[in-house]
Parts: structure tokens; sequence; C-alpha cells
């Protein structure tokens, strides 16, 4: 009908590795969440409608390649590639904190205060902080 918002569909997907579970959830659009847990969490889109994504929810581990892709690399110690289509939404500043800490040359860690000065933000270790803690792609931007 013209004029109706159409709610985006989502397609999720999980993996277990030793005591690690990964759940992770794409749209049309692109990587959107993963969620790491040492519990099971049950069925992924279970889970994921318990975050209250609007719109559709579906396991389909082929509409999530690019993103179980990346998965796998950082699980196996391997440098992985930020550039993967997204569906993730935050604040300016968390996407420079995200950019920034991606940036980091894999193998090499930075603290919160070394990030923050890298996006201009000197002494804005907190904020930092707080933008990684909202990170929705953990293994994505490390």
């Amino acid at each position: 009908m013209a004029g109706e918002r159409i709610s985006p569909s989502y397609y999720c997907w999980s993996r277990k590795i030793g005591d690690l579970r990964i759940y992770g959830v794409s749209s049309e659009r692109g990587a959107a969440r993963v969620h790491l847990s040492l519990k099971d969490e049950g069925d992924p889109c279970d889970f994921f409608r318990t975050l209250a994504l609007p719109g559709f929810l579906e396991e389909n581990e082929a509409k999530n390649g690019p993103l179980i892709s990346v998965v796998e690399g950082a699980l196996h110690n391997k440098a992985v590639s930020p550039f993967i289509p997204m569906d993730v939404h935050g604040t300016t500043f968390q996407w420079k904190a995200w950019r920034a800490v991606a940036g980091i040359p894999f193998g090499t860690t930075r603290t919160y205060g070394e990030v923050a000065a890298m996006v201009g933000k000197a002494g804005g270790a907190r904020a930092v902080g707080r933008a990684m803690g909202r990170n929705p792609l953990p293994l994505v931007f490390p």
C-alpha cells in the first residue's frame, strides 16, 4: 500500500566453538550485529527477537556470508576487513572510534586514551570505552 513502511528482513545464524557461542544477524543492507556468549542463548532468531529488531527474522547463513567470513577469520587469528556491507547505527563519535579501532594493525593494541587521541578527542578515554561498549560488531571492530 502506498506510504506503508516496509519492515526490514533480518537473517540470523550461530556457531559454537568450544565453550564460545557466536550469534550473528544481517539485513539486506549488511552485517547488523554479533553477540558473543559463554552460554547457549538458544535459537539465534529467538535470541535476536529479544533485542526487538524490527521486522522479520529468518535463519539463513547464506545471507550472512560476508559477516561469517569476518567472524571466522577473527577466530582463526587472521586480520579481518572492516569494509563489509553493514547495517549498523551509531553516533558520529562511535563510528570514529569503531573505525579507528578497526584500523589498528592486527596483533597490536591501543589504550582507550590512545584511540581517543587518534580520533581527535584527547582525554576522551571514557567516551571511547562507552563507544566500544556499544560496539555491535565486536569481531569487526575489535
